[in-house]
């Protein structure tokens, strides 16, 4: 069992937002515009919204190519095919790809780089603190 450990590069800003956000013009912003301030379109970072407006953009990524969120955990993703299991775990902007195939690990991961520019450390030895290590059992 392989576990390969992915970045999203400024996940928060992929996220487009539902709610109505107003900010102020920011210094230096020149605008042809009467207008003291400006609709947020985009999640950006610091707004109270951010984080959840970029849980909802990855889990609605993430199902769309098979997985489901766990009932007991929505941050952990499971897909199983052809007798395989791939798991997606993600804390904020770290994703944890893990599962019995390595085929089905290497293209979770290419469909999450499709989606959000990300970097790839590849073999994960710690996660959250928790050091990782692999048994291997024959049945």
């Amino acid at each position: 069992m392989a576990h390969d450990q992915l970045d999203v590069l400024t996940a928060f800003l992929y996220g487009v937002m539902k709610e109505q956000v107003f900010s102020v013009i920011p210094e230096g912003v020149n605008l042809d515009s009467t207008f003291d301030c400006m609709v947020i379109v985009k999640s950006i970072y610091g707004l109270k919204q951010a984080s959840r407006v970029w849980n909802e953009t990855f889990d609605k990524f993430v199902c769309s190519i098979g997985f489901q969120a766990s009932y007991f955990d929505p941050c952990l993703y499971i897909k199983t095919s052809d007798g395989h299991c791939v798991l997606v775990l993600v804390d904020v902007e770290d994703v944890l790809v893990t599962g019995s195939s390595l085929e089905l690990i290497t293209r979770t991961k290419n469909d999450l780089k499709t989606r959000f520019e990300m970097t790839d450390s590849g073999k994960c030895a710690f996660v959250l603190g928790i050091e990782l290590w692999t048994v291997k059992v024959a049945v």
